[in-house]
């Protein structure tokens, strides 16, 4: 779904345990990746998985996505993921960390597409990609992956 390529540079707000950014990055290691977490214990735990894998190419930012801002961030990023964190903020705050032409991804509870293409009318440029279901294991809670592009 998300074709990556060699040094791309994607970005996981509210990174938690590292789903998805840490395990995205264990499937893909030929990407850069940083994980963005506020809370000190989980960016204490995400160094010690980093260390422990010894894995290269992924950093771990302990700040809120709120204050990633200006030009050391704007248009950075060829993908943004969020599993947790509020779309809306997600939208307002994560949008000018993306390069044109760059993505989106939310995991979602339930599909619901119209909420989305609603939602989307107050961001001009952020076209709805693709939703795709998905099954976790050991769990039968549908699941939905939403990817956005970022024009």
């Amino acid at each position: 779904m998300l074709d990556p390529e060699e040094g791309l540079n994607w970005i996981d707000v509210g990174s938690g345990a590292g789903f998805p950014g840490l395990v995205l990055k264990i499937a893909c290691p030929e990407l850069n990746v940083t994980l963005v977490e506020a809370a000190e214990k989980k960016v204490t735990f995400l160094h010690h998985m980093i260390g422990s894998l010894s894995l290269t190419g992924i950093s771990v930012i302990h700040d809120r996505l709120e204050r990633l801002t200006g030009s050391t961030w704007e248009k950075r990023f060829d993908l943004l993921t969020s599993r947790a964190l509020n779309p809306l903020l997600v939208l307002d705050k994560g949008k000018p960390l993306v390069l044109p032409g760059g993505k989106i991804l939310f995991f979602q509870a339930r599909p619901d597409r119209t909420v989305w293409e609603h939602r989307l009318e107050e961001y001009p440029g952020v076209l709805l990609e693709r939703m795709a279901p998905v099954s976790l294991p050991f769990s039968d809670t549908p699941r939905t992956l939403v990817l956005l592009k970022v024009a």
